[in-house]
């Protein structure tokens, strides 16, 4: 399994690579500031058979993250990629709108620690 971090706030992705190696994921991680390049990475590796995890900010300029999840529905990428949403949304219409998307396995509100990603480990075998 690959893990994506897609985040504008540079701080929010060394924190969540801390706290991954923390908790003893050692999976490889690949990030990026804005959901832009998060597409662009997915473009150029869409034949991969690897299970994907995206760890997606949803209040980023340019594309938002509702914005990167509307076109990975519209061009059907793979179900490999499943979406962790990150957020310092604490607005429930965020959270309602986040479960219409099938990829969407977890909505987690910043800030996070290491218990989040302990559970994650546990939970996704990682």
């Amino acid at each position: 399994m690959k893990i994506l971090l897609v985040d504008d706030d540079p701080i929010v992705i060394l924190l969540q690579k801390k706290l991954m190696e923390k908790a003893g994921i050692s999976h490889p991680v690949a990030s990026f500031n804005n959901g832009e390049s998060a597409l662009d990475f997915l473009a150029e590796n869409e034949g991969l058979s690897e299970e994907l995890l995206m760890f997606l900010d949803i209040n980023m300029p340019g594309l938002s993250g509702w914005d990167v999840l509307d076109r990975l529905e519209s061009t059907q990428f793979s179900e490999l990629l499943k979406v962790i949403i990150i957020t310092s949304s604490i607005e429930s219409s965020d959270k309602r709108r986040a479960e219409r998307y099938p990829r969407i396995v977890d909505f987690w509100v910043k800030p996070f620690s290491i218990q989040d990603f302990v559970m994650l480990k546990e939970s996704y075998q990682l």
